[in-house]
């Protein structure tokens, strides 16, 4: 039987919404829930290389990483290829490690925006692995699956934050970490796409 990690915080029973930078992009939780991880960016200095506690920031193709924002008083991970001269980028924005032995029926939620975005193949992903060992320099040699979620499409409004629906993490034992990929190019105007991600909820 998973007990509760040590983030826990008692959400208050009934319906609790979290909010973005708008207000009209609020998520409710289901009742009662617990959570176990939450990462609003509220630390960020505007600008800056990402290098939140406990995150790994890294450009697996090129060397564009995620960046930290703050429009209006919030603060948010953003990645864009734009400006890179990079025929690719790919860039990971990896979480800490999570003891999913501990509790039962994990779910994580977020949301995203993008600017610009008009073709399919620049991607953002949401990605999760249970033999990553959290060392960068072993990356390669972890495996890591891609799950399905809602991200923002061409349609979205620009910087409208899209709800990414509830992810099911239960099913994942030990120990797991999940990241946020984004695949662009600098120097294909149809892949430099801006992508911001803000409002991560891990709780059961």
């Amino acid at each position: 039987m998973k007990k509760t990690f040590i983030y826990s915080l008692l959400v208050i029973a009934g319906f609790t919404s979290f909010t973005s930078c708008t207000s009209e992009s609020d998520v409710e939780y289901p009742k009662a829930k617990t959570t176990l991880f939450v990462e609003n960016f509220t630390d960020n200095t505007d600008g800056q290389v990402l290098n939140s506690t406990g995150w790994a920031n890294y450009a697996q193709a090129g060397t564009k990483k995620f960046t930290e924002e703050v429009y209006s008083g919030n603060g948010y991970a953003e990645f864009t290829s734009f400006g890179s001269s990079q025929a690719s980028n790919i860039a990971w924005l990896i979480s800490p490690a999570f003891d999913m032995s501990k509790q039962d029926g994990e779910k994580l939620v977020f949301q995203a925006a993008h600017a610009f975005l008009t073709s399919a193949d620049n991607t953002l992903e949401l990605m999760v692995s249970t033999d990553y060992d959290g060392n960068i320099a072993n990356f390669n040699q972890s495996s890591w699956l891609s799950l399905p979620v809602t991200t923002p499409k061409p349609s979205n409004d620009f910087y409208e934050w899209v709800n990414s629906g509830e992810v099911d993490l239960s099913k994942f034992n030990g120990t797991l970490y999940f990241a946020f990929k984004v695949k662009g190019s600098g120097t294909n105007t149809s892949l430099d796409a801006t992508y911001q991600i803000d409002n991560i909820r891990l709780y059961y």
